[in-house]
């Protein structure tokens, strides 16, 4: 009997099923209550015969909703035949046009409210309005043509309480079974949602130890490269350097992907905005995506407005992902052809401007009917020509990117035509932190340039940088308009291919002429001794100003910083830096790196070594590690300011960590660190840092 109850009323049965089993139990009840009553009142054959054929098309439908699971459609059908067939023909056979047939009427009604949904639920409560009406209103009628009240012979406990007592007993039960079922939902839903919530604590935490293991060693590697890139090598070594931090901060920017889709569902991006490099960040970006196009048959060319301001005020991780991300895009589906590169400005005002960035490409191109999803989750471009691109990359790119410029306060946007290419365009908006240029143009007025290429794409854009500097240029196409220019001696620079060079007739008079022959070189071209100076494509204003401006000092040809050559990075003196880090890898580094700076550093494994330290030696700055074993860096401050020493109360502390996720910033600044500087360490953010905190009297 239980099992049968289970089956029929039991909880783990849609609650449409349940209630539906609820009415044909009550409209059993209710056929059989008419028969009883219609033995005592001695109702019409007629009676009988309507209520007999009604119990056996009820059970025919209630055996095929048991049989199909179309509960809907069987209630459906029991309410037609209810209000269009019964009841009207009980109704009629009665002869008491009162009678106690117009409330079992409301059986149907209260089947609708409790089964039934949609067009079945409108469609029913039509025929209960227009049956019931139809039938008051009959009674009313006989009334008027027999002169009998409407009221004669009505019986009060068959034709008013006892179907009432059907009625709202059926409704009750229903009612308490719909709690019934909805408490039961309730806990399976909050058990779910709690098991929800473990999964996701879950999956945090393995995305940020995830994170927290990826960085710790690539902190190692970049670091290393960097104190790699501060000696005296060659300029291959050091383009092959390059490329590994290059590639390391490629890998960094996927996990920060990663990071960001997975902790942003409404994907309102929380800014961590401090002064950054412009110059920077987009060398950064042009050299990455400069190795991800070696050894392929794709050109990468670059147009930078000399005049953007070099430092800015923005979230430059969020910024830089921009960027690589749109490139990066670029370059997976263009196999040959040319990538350019523009950023210029807009809405230039006293304290902001309005950077805008095209990403050109001869790629692909996107289908006019994928382009208004393009920025959704998981969303690539697909064709069906090339089965690699159907399967290369996440997906994720362009969603974040379109989130990150959203958060920026900015937008994007894309046209296309398929099977020819792309074009990309993005504005953020960004503080001037300091109004001068990333090219200091005023510096190349007596210059003048000779550009010798045979690709027209190049020389357009090199020409169109060369004029935007404010350098005297001029474009020829061989060796006799070469050795005309250089003969009106107007010109102070040639900038010529490897090509072009060894193919000059006039090769020895050219290298024996008043002019400094650079040669444009490619970022996988083996090292030579062809040319006065070298500089490497893509050329755009930040390695021309910096080719000129290392020229105009003396220091050589070369196309590299020189903030990156050994002593030069000395911004320091008589400053001491405590490193507390329990990674001997990352601590041997961060040493070799402050060390670099002119600091005289000091080290520990631990937080207690490093209160041992404090205690016989002062500092002017400490750096600790967040996650170490035994005491972590939070424990660590907390037992560093309670220390009786004048100093160590005010003594600017700085976290290193490799937690990159959203809302980790501010969690240990909260906690009392001073600042922030995430892993791998960037040594533009690692100099920040130290020219913020140090007092002017340690400063070079």
């Amino acid at each position: 009997m239980q099992a049968s109850l289970r089956k029929w009323f039991g909880s783990d049965n849609p609650i449409d099923v349940i209630n539906f089993n609820i009415g044909m139990v009550f409209i059993y009840i209710s056929c059989l209550t008419a028969f009883a009553s219609s033995i005592y009142l001695h109702m019409n054959r007629e009676f009988y015969y309507v209520l007999g054929i009604g119990i056996v098309l009820i059970s025919f439908f209630i055996g095929y909703a048991g049989q199909s699971g179309r509960y809907q459609v069987a209630c459906f059908a029991v309410v037609i035949l209810l209000d269009f067939i019964i009841f009207p023909g009980a109704y009629a056979s009665d002869g008491r046009f009162m009678s106690f047939i117009l409330i079992y009427y409301f059986l149907g009604f209260l089947l609708t409210v409790f089964v039934q949904d949609g067009i079945y639920r409108r469609i029913s409560y039509a025929i209960f309005l227009l049956s019931w009406i139809l039938s008051v209103t009959l009674a009313y009628f006989h009334a008027v043509k027999t002169g009998v009240s409407l009221f004669s012979g009505m019986n009060i406990l068959i034709d008013v309480i006892i179907p009432m007592i059907i009625c709202g007993s059926f409704s009750l039960c229903s009612i308490l079974a719909s709690l019934r079922y909805y408490k039961v939902e309730s806990a399976k839903a909050e058990k779910s949602r709690r098991a929800a919530d473990e999964t996701e604590k879950s999956k945090d935490m393995f995305l940020m130890n995830m994170s927290h293991e990826i960085r710790t060693p690539m902190n190692a590697i970049m670091s290393a490269g960097e104190i790699l890139l501060s000696k005296d090598i060659s300029f291959d070594t050091r383009q092959n350097v390059h490329h590994i931090t290059n590639a390391c901060r490629a890998l960094i920017s996927t996990l920060d992907d990663l990071l960001v889709f997975s902790k942003t569902d409404d994907r309102n991006i929380v800014m961590q905005e401090s002064e950054y490099d412009l110059t920077n960040l987009l060398d950064d970006v042009i050299n990455m995506i400069s190795v991800r196009l070696m050894g392929s048959d794709v050109r990468l060319y670059v147009y930078i407005d000399p005049y953007i301001p070099r430092r800015l005020y923005g979230d430059m991780v969020r910024v830089r992902q921009v960027f690589i991300n749109i490139l990066n895009n670029a370059v997976k589906y263009t196999k040959k052809g040319h990538i350019i590169l523009r950023v210029v400005m807009s809405d230039v005002m006293k304290d902001s401007i309005m950077m805008h960035a095209d990403v050109i490409d001869t790629g692909i191109g996107i289908k006019k009917e994928m382009l208004p999803n393009l920025f959704d989750d998981f969303q690539r471009v697909e064709d069906n020509m090339n089965e690699s691109l159907k399967i290369e990359g996440s997906g994720l790119g362009l969603s974040i990117t379109k989130s990150i410029v959203e958060s920026c306060g900015g937008s994007i946007s894309v046209e296309s035509e398929y099977n020819k290419g792309s074009v990309f365009s993005f504005d953020i908006p960004q503080k001037i932190s300091d109004a001068g240029p990333v090219a200091r143009v005023e510096t190349f007025k007596e210059l003048g340039v000779i550009v010798c290429d045979d690709d027209a794409q190049m020389k357009e854009i090199l020409m169109d940088t060369l004029k935007a500097m404010k350098i005297r240029c001029t474009i020829v196409s061989n060796s006799g308009e070469m050795s005309r220019a250089i003969g009106e001696g107007v010109y102070t620079h040639l900038f010529i291919t490897p090509e072009c060079l060894e193919g000059s007739c006039d090769l020895p008079a050219l290298m024996g002429a008043n002019i400094t022959i650079v040669v444009m070189r490619n970022v996988d071209d083996p090292e030579d001794d062809l040319g006065d100076g070298k500089i490497v494509k893509p050329l755009s204003c930040l390695n021309i100003a910096r080719y000129f401006e290392n020229e105009t000092n003396e220091t050589g040809t070369v196309s590299e910083p020189e903030a990156e050559k050994s002593g030069e990075g000395l911004i320091v003196k008589g400053a001491r830096a405590l490193v507390v880090e329990d990674n001997m890898t990352n601590l041997m580094v961060a040493e070799r790196l402050l060390t670099r700076m002119g600091f005289e550093v000091s080290t520990a494994n631990s937080g207690n070594s490093a209160l041992s330290l404090t205690k016989v030696m002062r500092f002017d700055i400490v750096f600790i590690d967040y996650m170490m074993t035994g005491m972590n860096g939070v424990d660590t401050l907390r037992q560093l300011r309670k220390l009786p020493f004048e100093w160590t109360g005010t003594v600017p502390c700085i976290v290193l960590t490799a937690d990159a996720h959203e809302g980790a910033k501010q969690m240990l600044i909260n906690a009392g660190f001073d600042d922030y500087l995430a892993k791998p360490i960037d040594m533009e953010e690692l100099d920040y840092m130290v020219r913020r905190y140090l007092t002017e009297d340690k400063l070079i």
